[in-house]
């Protein structure tokens, strides 16, 4: 009965043993753990088996890790009775060209930065954490102020805090004036740190999103 009910809680959130959700251009989502990637394709770990997906299907890749700290008390008169909110529905994404001919011609032709490896936690001895990682550009144009926005699970009723860093790239000086070392060239990586005070409070995961900008 026991191996039943794991089985059951496996396939009704997947995060519970894989952190990684894959979003396609055909607007599924798949879970898994990404056991090898380069720049044309990956290999996940997934429930049904081991999948190949090509780079040039995947609109993103969102890490969801969960801490080790203690879960969020319940009252003893309601412990029974209570349930965890549902899981939050997956975004559809959107295109900026109509078809999938036309994303897939435009793609040669755009920045697409994705992140290289896993992402490592490290913590000081004041509590301090530091999270840190390399991006990667293995789109055809060079990709301006390259961030990661951090979405830190505060508890499990949902509460969330959102922290940005920039990577640390090439400098590039735009039109206006304004110099920046967060772009990436077609083929280049650049690396980015977070620092999380130990003030920050406790969390139970988080997820992360990169972004960019692209110019002439």
């Amino acid at each position: 009965m026991d191996d039943l009910k794991a089985l059951s809680k496996m396939w009704i959130n997947p995060l519970t043993i894989y952190s990684k959700e894959v979003i396609l251009k055909n607007g599924s989502t798949v879970f898994g753990k990404i056991v090898y990637q380069d720049d044309k394709s990956l290999k996940l770990e997934t429930l049904v088996g081991y999948l190949i997906i090509k780079r040039d299907q995947v609109v993103r890749i969102i890490d969801n890790v969960v801490t080790d700290v203690q879960q969020e008390y319940i009252p003893e008169q309601i412990r029974e009775s209570y349930s965890p909110p549902p899981m939050p529905r997956l975004t559809v994404p959107r295109y900026t060209s109509p078809s999938v001919s036309a994303r897939e011609a435009g793609q040669k032709f755009s920045a697409n930065c994705v992140l290289m490896g896993n992402i490592a936690e490290k913590k000081d001895t004041q509590g301090n954490i530091l999270f840190n990682g390399e991006i990667k550009n293995i789109g055809g144009r060079r990709a301006d102020f390259v961030k990661l926005d951090f979405v830190f699970r505060k508890n499990w009723s949902g509460e969330t805090r959102t922290l940005t860093t920039f990577i640390k790239g090439s400098y590039n000086t735009f039109d206006s004036g304004i110099v920046s070392d967060a772009s990436l060239l077609p083929g280049a990586m650049g690396q980015f740190d977070l620092y999380v005070p130990q003030d920050f409070g406790s969390f139970i995961g988080y997820s992360y999103v990169i972004d960019w900008e692209e110019y002439q």
